[in-house]
């Protein structure tokens, strides 16, 4: 079993363990303070969890569109610089949240930086996932994307166990933290990271570039289901936070308790899960995925207790595992040669409007049917039953040599 585990790990370029470093550095940082500050503007802002949702929503518009661009940036430039450089600039926004905090500056200008620093990760993330596949031959790239995701969730397990800890004290202080980790995040990849060979594209871009999903239905049919997924996977950050600190009375302590089971269950669940699982269809694997979703915050609203929230964290973490790299590996699958960015684009610009509208779409239930939780979070996690239900037939009709991890 040994030799084995020792030639599953030894199959991968050493360029993908330096992401893996760089990837577990900078979600560490991200994850030290973002999922805290729904809590300062509910607590210290008085914003409403509808008022906090609207501020995501609103900033959806200019991530997704940076997430799109942002891949289509990396098939005509350097990965590498894009890599580095947003890392950099991200950085120096957690500093100006840090002082607009501190010094009392208001919402608009958190806003603005938060806002600011999201469109430097939209660049991030279609980079990094577009620099696994150009590193891993089509093979490997199932497994790869699950070491990369088991190594983000690590630094997502570690984050928060830090920002829990701190956030009663002083939230000015989190985003400094968050500062100084990410930028050494940037400067491993300066250090260590060595280009692959990247294909560019040599023609001009134009904006109508970002519509290639209206022109690979399969692409298009993918994008709409993982959006329906990710509108309910997004309510860990602000509904469910506000939700059991708030609503239910949880410590922020142990919310940053959750938090890191949720990324350390990743990290240890990810590579073998994906191994056991490779043998079925990438939809099987997404539908199964999203049900389990529906479920895990369809029953959030029927329990109040710490040790019920552990549950339910751990079930949908293991939904998060089983769908996470079918999701991205089925998109490289779909991605013609030399597309290989715009495709991670543009489905990162539905995961990233998943992600955005998600604090609006459960604010909005939580606010209006806060009295009755368990009503709220059916609403809120019906979403990804659809999802589920789209997948069993997405494959269906989706050809087998896209939809097999062998």
């Amino acid at each position: 079993m040994s030799k084995r585990r020792e030639s599953f790990f030894h199959q991968f370029d050493h360029n993908l363990w330096i992401l893996c470093v760089g990837w577990f550095v900078g979600a560490m940082g991200f994850a030290a303070s973002i999922p805290f500050l729904s809590i300062y503007f509910h607590d210290q802002l008085g914003l409403s969890i509808t008022e906090i949702g609207v501020f995501f929503g609103a900033m959806a518009v200019v991530r997704s569109l940076c997430q799109a661009a942002g891949g289509e940036l990396s098939d005509r430039v350097s990965r590498t610089q894009l890599l580095i450089h947003s890392q950099v600039f991200r950085s120096v926004f957690f500093v100006l949240i840090a002082l607009a905090i501190a010094w009392d500056w208001g919402f608009w200008w958190i806003a603005v930086f938060v806002t600011m620093n999201s469109v430097f990760g939209a660049i991030f993330m279609p980079t990094i996932n577009a620099l696994v596949a150009d590193i891993l031959p089509e093979s490997k790239r199932l497994n790869g994307y699950a070491v990369t995701r088991a190594a983000g969730n690590l630094g997502w397990a570690a984050g928060p166990a830090i920002g829990g800890f701190l956030a009663h004290s002083s939230y000015s202080i989190l985003f400094h933290i968050s500062a100084v980790i990410t930028l050494f995040s940037g400067l491993i990849f300066w250090w260590f990271f060595t280009a692959p060979e990247q294909s560019k594209i040599k023609e001009s871009f134009k904006f109508s570039d970002l519509l290639a999903v209206r022109k690979d239905h399969n692409l298009a049919r993918h994008c709409l289901l993982i959006l329906c997924l990710y509108l309910v996977v997004a309510q860990l950050i602000a509904p469910f936070s506000v939700y059991t600190v708030d609503m239910v009375g949880i410590p922020e302590s142990q919310l940053g308790i959750l938090f890191a089971i949720n990324g350390l269950l990743v990290a240890l669940l990810q590579v073998p899960a994906t191994r056991l699982l490779s043998g079925f269809r990438f939809t099987t694997q997404l539908a199964v995925g999203s049900f389990m979703y529906f479920v895990g915050y369809g029953v959030l609203g029927y329990t109040g207790t710490f040790s019920a929230f552990v549950a339910i964290i751990a079930f949908i973490t293991v939904g998060e595992v089983i769908m996470s790299p079918p999701s991205l590996t089925l998109t490289s699958r779909l991605a013609p040669e030399g597309r290989m960015g715009r495709y991670m684009g543009v489905y990162g610009f539905f995961v990233t409007v998943g992600w955005s509208l998600g604090p609006l779409y459960g604010g909005f239930f939580l606010d209006h049917f806060g009295d009755r939780p368990e009503a709220a979070w059916l609403m809120i996690s019906s979403l990804a039953l659809l999802s589920g239900v789209g997948y069993i037939w997405f494959g269906k009709i989706l050809p087998e040599k896209y939809n097999r991890g062998r």
